[in-house]
């Protein structure tokens, strides 16, 4: 997801890590294998040849305006290339090569290594023209289209083979470094800024942390925050930030601020416990399983959960049907998120189940269930819940119908974006809807059908159901928002219908079967030095911090008292920075100039000035950690102004002609500083160089619609998979009627 700060020194999200995947494995002679994407589902099991056929689809997206222009810049329509040819790519352990359907291959050197064979057929039927496409959505960030790397990320995505998709993504990797649609800067290195009388801090790699879980010390002091009559005891939790959410409906959300709010106001199908990473744990959902090609899922979900409404002051029970509304909402809305269920999850072939209806699947045995080491074939509902270890109440089932098997796809689910909103709620308060819940859930056949909602929910940032939640949220997490101002502060209360509130009975967690945080406030400060000033006279618990300025608040003390500032500096994470260019311009659409720019970037100076070390150097779309990642394969790109200015020259523009506007989001001083820097170098090209400051909604709605030239922005991973950075910020949004792939060696 789009990261708003690039290093949260302090701040409640915590910088991505990744448990390294260990899909690598020797590549030694074998007997051809071929991997079929075409039309139908099936697959044939481990043989001497595999074939998977997977149904190929559109993600759903809204048309966005035509990018507006920028003098003197100007838009540059991306044709159909009139002829393709074929492409080869070295990596570490194969030759993957990559070309249409019906081209004649050359004669390829495999230098004894494997020799992988990516062939397709564009659908250009199905293909959205680039300058109609919405960046994050269907299209990267640059609104770059290669088919080859399109082809590559399609094939990696849909092939199951660990050795296979290892050199998919190192293919990947590599063309995203001869490219450059975005100009990679680096990886971060964990900070965290707070005070030392603050408790049970964790981390982990996708989710940030629960603030129910978090402890003060009784005696922390009690400061006045300057908001109402609100006060900072050991009971309230602090949050001193910038920024404000991109929105409060979580189908819509797709950057880190909301995402570590829904965390905290809603509830998912399953999610991970702290800072598990191997495997998440029940939720909503109390059990699961799936058929044997993994491409039909069934979740139990659990009984007694309600969703608190601050707004009416009401509660309403949870169902199956709300969790497949859910997921179904945010595939029909089309809005940022909605790809990681539009590729993978087929919303209108899902449906709710009776536990009577799914009781007659599990006695075929045909169904597995897997669960902290173990995996069974349940052949009724009692012993599946009994691997779970649940035995409470129920409401229903949700079959979850996939495209294709897809490995992550749990951890998709526990994603703050498919947090479970109650359908009636909305029913009830959108004017367009009220009156129409039993009509709606009826011509749905009470989710068997779920097609039908299509008549009551549409599309689009103006669709009603959107613009309700945009300003009123209601969850079924351990808080929820109370009150808020735009762009002051936002204060979440805890939920006290929260179905998971016998936590708050165990220390340290909670006091009397409350959390200890009873209130959570984030004062929003785009100001880095009254950040500092906020943080020292502990208005906040912890705050963002430039990293330029630790040393001004690291070990400082609390007058009267035995606490300090806590600085906390961690190991590589693989939340990347990067400058997405806008390639359907001029002069980006040149990818010398591309490269030109790249080699006129003073990484070092970044790394040091601007980051204070906590930065490593990255060079392609895949971070140190995942698959595919290998910086012995491409280019690096070491800062030389006379290599970059002899690229400009060979590029054939005029770099006089041209103004480049360097947006970041405002009080970002991190990148404020970037592209002061940048503005330095690269106007040392020939170039004139702007910088401007946007808000943070602002940028996000100008730059996925195309209005832009550049921008710096974050990438933090919504699940734990290569896929998941090679999808959302290389991927071009080619579709294919054809795709195929071989391997020989």
């Amino acid at each position: 997801m789009a990261v708003k700060s690039t290093l949260y020194a302090g701040f409640i999200i915590a910088l991505i890590v990744v448990a390294a995947l260990a899909y690598f494995a020797g590549l030694s002679t074998a007997p051809t294998k071929t991997v079929t994407i075409t039309k139908t589902i099936t697959m044939t099991p481990t043989t001497k040849t595999v074939t998977i056929t997977v149904t190929e689809t559109i993600a759903p997206t809204k048309t966005p305006a035509k990018p507006t222009e920028t003098k003197p810049t100007k838009a540059v329509k991306q044709p159909k290339p009139a002829k393709e040819l074929v492409k080869v790519i070295e990596v570490s352990n194969a030759i993957v090569v990559v070309a249409p359907k019906d081209v004649e291959l050359p004669k390829i050197e495999a230098k004894g290594k494997k020799l992988i064979i990516v062939r397709y057929e564009v659908d250009w039927t199905k293909t959205k023209p680039v300058e109609n496409s919405t960046a994050f959505v269907d299209i990267n960030p640059a609104f770059y289209r290669n088919v080859y790397a399109d082809a590559l990320i399609m094939a990696a995505r849909k092939t199951a083979d660990p050795t296979i998709r290892e050199a998919l993504y190192e293919a990947i990797y590599k063309m995203s470094n001869e490219e450059v649609p975005i100009l990679w800067l680096g990886q971060y290195k964990l900070v965290r800024v707070y005070w030392s009388w603050l408790h049970g801090r964790y981390y982990h790699p996708t989710l940030a942390e629960r603030y129910d879980l978090l402890w003060e010390d009784a005696s922390a002091p009690k400061v006045p925050i300057g908001v109402k009559d609100y006060v900072n005891d050991h009971r309230t939790y602090v949050i001193v930030t910038i920024g404000w959410p991109d929105t409060f409906d979580p189908a819509a959300d797709y950057e880190t601020f909301g995402w570590a709010i829904w965390h905290n106001i809603g509830d998912t199908l399953v999610t991970y416990w702290k800072d598990e990473t191997r495997e998440v744990v029940p939720d909503l959902a109390v059990a699961w399983a799936h058929d044997e090609n993994a491409t039909t899922w069934y979740f139990v979900i659990r009984g007694g959960v309600k969703a608190y409404d601050p707004w009416h002051n009401k509660t309403y029970d949870i169902s199956a049907i709300d969790v497949l509304f859910t997921i179904w909402r945010i595939a029909r809305l089309r809005l940022d998120p909605s790809w990681m269920i539009t590729e993978f999850i087929d919303v209108n072939a899902s449906k709710v189940l009776s536990e009577e209806e799914f009781e007659k699947i599990l006695a075929s045995g045909q169904l597995i269930a897997e669960y902290r080491g173990k995996r069974v074939q349940p052949k009724s509902l009692d012993e599946l819940l009994k691997l779970f270890g649940y035995s409470g109440e129920t409401a229903g089932v949700v079959m979850l119908k996939l495209y294709f098997p897809y490995a992550p796809i749990l951890s998709i689910l526990a994603d703050p974006f498919t947090s479970v909103i109650p359908m009636k709620y909305l029913f009830d308060n959108v004017p367009e809807l009220k009156g129409k819940y039993e009509e709606a859930l009826e011509a749905s056949n009470y989710g068997k059908n779920p097609a039908a909602w299509a008549k009551y929910i549409g599309t689009g940032e103006n669709e009603p159901t959107h613009l309700y939640l945009h300003k009123y949220p209601v969850g079924t997490g351990p808080y929820y928002v109370a009150e808020y101002k735009q762009d002051s502060y936002i204060v979440l209360k805890y939920n006290p219908y929260y179905w998971n509130a016998t936590l708050w009975r165990q220390e340290p967690y909670g006091v009397g079967g409350k959390p200890v945080h009873e209130t959570v406030i984030y004062l929003i400060n785009n100001d880095p030095v009254s950040r500092i000033e906020l943080l020292k006279k502990g208005v906040g618990d912890t705050a963002v911090i430039p990293l330029d300025r630790l040393k001004d608040v690291e070990g400082h003390q609390y007058p009267g008292t035995k606490f300090r500032v806590v600085v906390e500096r961690g190991t590589l994470q693989p939340t990347i920075v990067f400058i997405v260019l806008n390639t359907a311009r001029e002069p980006f659409n040149n990818k010398l100039v591309r490269k030109a720019l790249m080699y006129a970037i003073p990484f070092e100076q970044i790394r040091d000035v601007v980051y204070a070390g906590m930065l490593e150097r990255l060079y392609g779309v895949i971070p140190a950690g995942f698959p595919g990642h290998n910086d012995e394969i491409v280019e690096q790109y070491k800062f030389n102004l006379a290599k970059a200015k002899m690229l400009i020259k060979q590029s054939g523009i005029d770099p006089t002609k041209y103004t480049i506007e360097i947006w970041y989001n405002q009080g970002n001083t991190q990148r404020e500083k970037i592209a002061t820097l940048l503005q330095q170098t690269w106007s040392q090209l020939g170039f004139k160089v702007a910088v401007r400051p946007l808000s943070w909604p602002t940028l996000l709605h100008k730059t996925k619609k195309g209005d832009f030239q550049a921008y710096i922005i974050g990438w933090a991973p919504d699940y734990l998979d290569p896929d998941n950075y090679a999808g959302p910020l290389f991927y071009g949004g080619t579709r294919f009627s054809y795709l195929t792939v071989t391997v020989q060696g």
